[in-house]
This record gives C-alpha cells, sequence and structure tokens, in this order.
C-alpha cells in the first residue's frame, strides 16, 4: 500500500488561449485543462519526495508542443503520455471580464476520460478526482469500483472528490446532484454554482438552507460527504453534518492575482491527495498544537483543507503553470511550499481554533 498511486483524475490535458475582455493582451497556447491543474495541486501538497504518487493522463494530439513535455517531467509525477497523431490536442478558449466573468468554449473535439482509460495501477489510486456532470461522476465511480473488485477483491474504498461542471449546476441538475453527493466523499461546488443550482427554489436566499438540502440535513439519513464551497477570494467553507468551517484565501491581496484559472482544480487535487496523508508538509509534521484536536477523520479534513488553499495560491499567480526550481529543490514561484502552508498556518491558526472551539467536532 506504501507504493500505491495516492492520487488520480479524470480532469482533461487542455492547450489553453485566454482572452481578457478588459483588453488585456490574450494569452496562447498555455499549459492548461482540469487534469493539469488538478495534478499540479496534487503536486504542489504531495512535496517531491511524494511526487511519484501523482497520477494522470496527458492525451497528445499531433500539434502537442514538446516543451509542455518537457515542463510536466519536471514535476516527477507518474503521468502517462499517449500520443495520437490523427488528432489535434483539446485546444480550449477562455474569456474573462469584470465581476469574475468566465466564458468557456472548446476550440478541438475534446477527449474525455473514463474508467477504462485507466491503468491497473491507476485505478487502485487510493483518491480520484473528477470533474463532470452528476451522471457521469456515478458512472465513473461504478466503473471504478467494479474495476477494483477485479483487481483486489479486498482493496478498501478510495475518496472520490467530485467537482461538478458549471453548466450541469442548474435547478434541473439538482436533483441528480443531490443523487450523486450520496455517492462520493466530498462535493466542491464554487459559491455561483453552487447558489445557481437553487435558483427559483425555496431555498435560493438561504445559504444554510441550500446546504441543509444537498447534506439531507432535513431527513432520516444525513449524509457524512463532505461539501466544500469555494468562494475565490473570501477562500472556501466547509460544511460537514451541521457543522461548518471557513478558511480564508491565502492572498489578501488582488494585486497578487494574476489569472484565476485552474485555480479551483489545483484547490480540488490538493484536496484529494491530502485526505489520503501523502503530502508534505504532513500532520505528524506539524506540531500538535497548530492544528487544534478534534476526531481523527475531521482533522484530516481540516488538514486537506489547508493544503488545498495553499496550493491554489500558486495556480493563479501566473498565467499558466507556476515555476519549480531546479530538482532537489521544491520551490516554486521562489516560494517553498511547506514554508508557505507553515506561514499560512501560522496566520489562521487562532481564526481556525475559534471556530473549532464552537463546533465542538461530533464523531464521524
Amino acid at each position: 500500500m506504501d507504493e500505491r498511486v495516492a492520487f488520480c483524475t479524470f480532469g482533461m490535458f487542455i492547450i489553453d488561449q485566454i482572452e481578457y475582455l478588459n483588453g488585456r493582451v490574450p494569452a496562447e497556447k498555455i499549459l492548461g485543462g482540469a487534469g493539469t491543474y488538478a495534478a499540479l495541486g496534487a503536486r504542489l501538497a504531495a512535496g517531491e519526495a511524494n511526487s511519484r504518487y501523482v497520477s494522470w493522463i496527458v492525451d497528445m494530439g499531433s500539434d502537442f508542443p514538446p516543451e509542455f513535455k518537457v515542463l510536466i517531467d519536471t514535476w516527477q509525477t507518474r503521468c502517462t503520455f499517449r500520443l495520437d497523431m490523427s488528432r489535434l490536442s483539446t485546444t480550449a478558449w477562455n474569456g474573462y471580464g469584470p465581476n469574475e466573468f468566465r466564458a468557456f468554449k472548446y476550440l478541438t473535439p475534446k477527449l474525455r476520460l473514463d474508467e477504462t482509460s485507466l491503468s491497473d495501477e491507476q485505478a487502485l489510486s487510493r483518491s480520484f478526482h473528477m470533474v463532470c456532470s452528476p451522471t457521469r461522476c456515478i458512472s465513473i465511480i461504478e466503473g471504478i469500483m467494479a474495476r477494483r473488485r477485479r483487481l483486489a477483491e479486498d482493496e478498501l474504498r478510495p475518496i472520490f472528490v467530485w467537482e461538478p461542471v458549471p453548466d450541469q449546476c442548474t435547478p434541473a441538475e439538482l436533483e441528480r446532484v443531490l443523487e450523486t453527493a450520496t455517492h462520493v466523499d466530498v462535493v466542491s461546488p464554487n459559491a455561483e454554482e453552487f447558489a445557481a443550482l437553487f435558483t427559483g427554489s425555496t431555498e435560493q436566499n438561504s445559504r444554510q438552507a441550500m446546504v441543509e438540502k444537498l447534506l439531507g440535513l432535513r431527513g432520516l439519513r444525513p449524509l457524512s460527504t463532505a461539501l466544500v464551497v469555494r468562494e475565490g477570494a473570501q477562500g472556501c467553507t466547509m460544511y460537514r453534518g451541521s457543522r461548518s468551517l471557513h478558511l480564508p484565501a491565502y492572498h489578501q491581496s488582488a494585486e497578487r492575482v494574476v489569472d484565476p484559472t485552474g485555480g479551483g482544480n489545483t484547490f480540488l487535487g490538493a484536496l484529494a491527495i491530502a485526505m489520503t496523508g501523502t503530502v508534505s508538509p504532513s500532520e505528524t509534521d506539524v506540531h500538535e498544537r497548530q492544528i487544534p484536536d478534534g476526531c481523527a477523520q475531521q482533522q484530516r479534513l481540516l488538514f486537506a483543507l489547508l493544503h488545498a488553499t495553499v496550493a491554489a495560491s500558486y495556480a493563479i499567480e501566473q498565467v499558466g503553470m507556476p515555476v519549480l526550481a531546479a530538482r532537489g529543490i521544491d520551490v516554486w514561484n521562489g516560494e517553498s511550499y511547506q514554508q508557505r502552508f507553515m506561514s499560512y498556518l501560522h496566520r489562521e491558526t487562532t481564526y481556525v481554533s475559534e471556530q473549532l472551539e464552537e463546533w465542538q467536532l461530533p464523531n464521524p
């Protein structure tokens, strides 16, 4: 188990074209895609010592830029490169405007991943990240579990982190989202997507009512699923059972945020691998008094949220990927990930402690 892949994403590799609707110079041929950013998040949180536990797939078309492979290889992840000269690499246009406006469209046919795309090693991963519709999410989970039963009958259930696609966050999809939430360990829309699910409903004017609906808190069998609402510059709020916990964003100055592309995917990649404990700093690396005590499962989730918040900060500091220093030094954009994590933890310890004192964490 110690050598088992800790993270695998079903997100795609995409070549991004980015247009800023405020007149800023557009960016062409940028390494991107939900899968790439999720792998980045997992790699950031894992650290160089655990980089081999991060697994993902890059589908290369005839136009794939060779410098992208050179860059990805520096991360030292278990990346599977698949070349198909009969197609173009998946390419997409991203448009950004005022008030966090974003538009997105594919410029070439996409090549989606499912459970049949994975190697046996990847299928036995300890965590999975999915960004897809509710129906597709359930189908992938069922397919993965069937493969795992064939490969290793007694294999433990992995962690499933689901990121709903924005265009499926509609009132028409709400019931399917509620059903899918029963199949995953974490469901994470952003704040706008979460609110959009409840447009026109009796819950639409109350965040708490929306949370209770999604987590089934009004019924006889509330979910153990964690709902993590990503809130951009305001950070994130995690809901589990009847409790909630908010973490501020790492960057408190808008000047540090150059391009928000991939920030959410990076956040969730780090969250998924951190829930397996395959991260640096690990929980044992951090002095006990720096993270308030709670039950083991809740404490692991809090620790994963800390990693997710710090990892996401690197993704949004530039257009494209952060720059990794020379091998042997886990420094990105000129700053050690481990040092940034400890700095954030030190900065927010009192705030988190005050919330957890009120929480009085229940047994899972």
